[in-house]
């Protein structure tokens, strides 16, 4: 898997850049189909937001989230992530048992 890491509007620290390559690694460990994926953390007015583009076999999972905080619009995306990918993988085998 293939992990990019982007800041809009600011610079990265190396804490969060690691905090954020540690957790990531559970996607990994739940599907081995994904490809590529990019991790965008970003600055709104008021908000912190963390997108995910997920590439995996067939297809693109996209994902947003906002929070007050990039660690908890990331926890959240990453939560969500989770979730989806789970799907997919479930989806996928059933298309693969017929």
């Amino acid at each position: 898997m293939h992990l990019t890491i982007t800041a809009r509007h600011f610079k990265l620290q190396d804490e969060l850049k690691d905090y954020i390559s540690r957790k990531v690694s559970k996607l990994r460990r739940i599907y081995d189909g994904i490809i590529d994926l990019e991790v965008v953390l970003g600055w709104e007015k008021m908000s912190r937001y963390t997108e995910f583009k997920i590439n995996v076999d067939n297809g693109t999972i996209v994902i947003k989230e906002d929070a007050e905080e990039l660690r908890k619009s990331f926890d959240k995306a990453l939560d969500r992530a989770l979730r989806q990918v789970k799907r997919h993988k479930e989806k996928f085998r059933r298309i693969e048992k017929r």
